[in-house]
Order: structure tokens, then sequence, then C-alpha cells
């Protein structure tokens, strides 16, 4: 991106519009824009951002803060942001995402000699035992004032009722503020504050209680038997679900045997719950069955509908596609019949697949046709995926789904060099690796050789 030192009006507000846009998504673009227009001021669209968490699912992918910070460094109003930022948290009463957010932000302004953010933090972290608050800042706490911090944070609680104490057991925190201060005794310490003051004394029981979060080495995951599905299918929910890592390890015989099952099922629910297994793993049978069901009607069906959509993705037949090509063409935002085109996908189908994307009118929309797409070109690799998986990324606020798009791209040798500009300042570690990844991989000249001249990596 080029510098300009002037710029019309109209252009300022297209850059700050093209910046914000970038913010919401949680892509690299916005800090490009910065370095490339110094000039400006991003302060609105930075504050905006830093308030609240623009994440599509914020629990998930959480603060933003790594992100933002860097940019509100840079920002020619920084002052001005970082009180606006300080000033939310000082009032902000719920929404544990955007506190998280907020609390992260002013860690970072006191670590960068901001001398206030500490003072606001800590009133709103004595509000968090207060009625009509939500507890946040217990993570910063440690990392802001140490044992100290320990010590607030242990006294706040130990000071609520006993029947309260379990609700705000943090023995991870504690664990990983030792690991992070091998030379601190940590429990030592803490043990010699309890014995001088009875309210970190009540929360150092309740502590010394808990063990220590271990790593453990995670089970190989074994097969389901019939017993096993039988066991998900009378659990008294709508929904049910099956884990393909534990179907694919069962014998054709159980898999027949559910089958069978499924098809003599006479209660509505329990059979809608069948269809699930069989997105898992392969219907060993006929697909007329589930095709029957996948063109009904999705009103009080639409889970049954929507689950034999999902089994049909293993299939493929001009039937299937028929139905995927009209029910696409009939609904605007088509999430779950994508799926059908995952084992029925054919050249020219990425026209339609970018069509559709087009059809979505806010962040919201887009998120509901990824899984679809993705499925689509995870199953059917080629560079017709460009064009529809970068409409998405520059559409899209998941960041999660974010990574899973741009491997497709990478695999595939497609992605675009502006985009890999962007990656190294994305919202989400895993795209920053990724984009570390190919740099290196670019360094290397056998991958020359291996990709040739003209390929990403």
């Amino acid at each position: 991106m080029a510098k300009n030192s002037y710029l019309e009006l109209p252009e300022i507000a297209e850059l700050q519009k093209q910046f914000f846009h970038s913010l919401n998504l949680g892509t690299g673009r916005a800090m490009l824009l910065m370095k490339a227009h110094p000039q400006l001021d991003f302060s609105k669209e930075l504050i905006a951002a830093s308030v609240k968490n623009l994440a599509n699912d914020a629990q998930s992918e959480g603060s933003r803060a790594d992100y933002l910070y860097p940019m509100i460094r840079r920002a020619k109003n920084r002052a001005l942001i970082e009180k606006a930022v300080l000033q939310k948290l000082k009032k902000k009463k719920s929404d544990v995402s955007d506190l998280n957010q907020l609390c992260d932000l002013a860690l970072h302004f006191y670590q960068d000699g901001n001398l206030h953010a500490r003072d606001i933090f800590l009133e709103r972290f004595e509000k968090s035992f207060e009625d009509g608050y939500e507890l946040c800042g217990n993570e910063r706490i440690l990392k802001m004032d140490g044992l100290q911090g320990l010590f607030k944070l242990a006294e706040k609680i130990g000071r609520l009722p006993e029947e309260e104490w379990a609700w705000y057991e943090y023995r991870w925190d504690i664990d990983e503020f030792q690991d992070a201060n091998p030379a601190l005794d940590v429990f030592k310490e803490f043990e010699s504050a309890a014995k001088e003051n009875p309210y970190i004394q009540n929360y150092f029981k309740l502590i010394s209680a808990i063990e220590p979060f271990q790593h453990s080495r995670r089970k190989e995951p074994s097969a389901y038997t019939v017993k096993d599905v039988e066991e998900i299918i009378n659990r008294p929910y709508k929904r049910a679900g099956f884990r393909s890592v534990r179907t694919l390890k069962m014998n054709p015989e159980e898999i027949i045997t559910v089958a069978r099952n499924f098809l003599d099922e006479k209660e509505k629910l329990r059979k809608f719950k069948y269809l699930r297994f069989f997105y898992a793993t392969k219907f060993p049978f006929d697909y007329a069955p589930l095709l029957k069901i996948a063109s009904g009607k999705k009103n009080h069906q639409t889970v049954a509908v929507n689950n034999a959509v999902l089994a049909l993705s293993h299939f493929s037949g001009d039937d299937i596609r028929a139905l995927a090509l009209k029910k696409i063409r009939e609904e605007r935002i088509p999430r779950e019949y994508l799926h059908l085109l995952v084992s029925n996908y054919q050249t020219g189908d990425a026209e339609i697949l970018l069509e559709v994307i087009g059809r979505a009118k806010n962040f919201d929309e887009v998120h509901l046709l990824v899984q679809g797409i993705i499925a689509i070109f995870k199953a059917n690799p080629g560079t017709d995926c460009k064009a529809p998986l970068e409409a998405m990324y520059y559409s899209m606020n998941c960041s999660i789904h974010r990574r899973d798009l741009l491997e497709i791209l990478v695999q595939n040798a497609v992605l675009s060099e502006e985009i890999v500009e962007e990656l190294a300042y994305d919202s989400h570690k895993g795209i920053r690796k990724l984009f570390r990844q190919i740099k290196r991989r670019r360094a290397t000249p056998s991958s020359i050789n291996r990709h040739g001249p003209d390929q990403t990596i």
C-alpha cells in the first residue's frame, strides 16, 4: 500500500470504512492501512473495536486485545483511545467477553507505562464482588500485581459466604502463575500470607484442597458399539451427536445393525437422531430413505431435514444434485443444502457458491454458509476454490473458520499475495503462525522446486 500525504475527504472516509471492516473481521488489513496512512485518524474505529469484542463467537475466539494493542500504540490519538477504553472498563457491568478484552487492554496499557490503567483496573476488579457486576480481571491481577495480586484475589473471595467460595475456585490461574514465576514458591508465600489474614486463609484452604491441573495423555477413542449408539439415541434430548473418529473404527456388521434399527424405527424423534450417526459414517444401504426425508419441508421437521441432508453428503447421485440445485435456488441462505454438493460438486459450481455468498447481508449469514463451503472444497480440491473462499475471507468475522479456509487456499496454491501480507497481523494466533510457515517455506530453496515458482508455498 502506497503512502499518501494528502487525501480528499471521501477517500479518507472510504479508508476508515475499510479499516473498521477489517477490525470487524479481525484481519491484518487494518494494520497495513495504518502503516500506509500514518496521517489518518482511526481512533473512532479502534475505540469501537476495543470496547466490544467483534468476533463472531467471542467466547470461543477469546480476547482480541493482542491484535488491537499494536494498532492502538501506533494510533494518531493513542491517549484518547486509552482513556475511552479505561472509562468503559470502569463502567462495564457484564458481558464477560467484552470485559476480558477490556481487562487485557488495561494490562497492556499498564505494562507500557500507563499507571492510571492500573488504578482503573483495580477499581473495576473491586466491583466484581458487588451485586450486578460480573467478575473480571482475576487472571490479569496476577500479571499486574504478582503475589500482591494473588493476595487481593484471595482476600476478596475469602470474604464471601462460604457457600460461594467454590464458584471462585481458580486453581489453574495460580498454577499458571507459578509456572510463569519459577523463582517463587507461590504456595509457600500464599501459606505465609494466610497465617496473617483469615480471609486469605479461607481461600488458601479451598485452593489447597484442589488437585493441580495436569495434562493427561489423551486416550485413544474407541469404536462405538451398537449399545453405545442406542444409549445416545435414548437420551432425552432432541439432538444427538456422534464422532466420526469412533464410527470409523466400527466393524461393518455393527454399522449395518444400526442402519436396520434406523429403518425399523417408528418414533420420529428417535429416527431423526439416527441420521446424525449417518453423518459421522456412511449409510450402508441405498440412500433413497435419506433422500425422501431430505426432500421434505423445513418446518416442524427442520431437524430431520437437516440431519438427512448431512447424511446424504456421503453420496453422489443425479437426484441428490438436482435437490441441491433446487434448494440453493429457492433458499436465500441454503446453509444445510450446500452439504449435498460435497459428493456432487461439478466444474462451474464455484460460480454458484460465489453467488450464494453474495446473498448474505451480514456477518451472521456469512457464517451460516462457511461450514458447507469448507466441506465442499475439502472434498473437492482444485484451483476453483479461490474465488468463493476469498469471498468468505473478506466477509466473515470468525477467525476459527478463517484459518480453515486459508489452509485450503494454501493447499491448492491459490492464496492471493495481498492476503498473505495481512496474515502477519491477524487476530488469530494460528493464522499468524501460518504466515510464519509460509515465509519459512518460501525461504527454503527446495520449496521452490517442490511447489513451483508461482505458488504460495
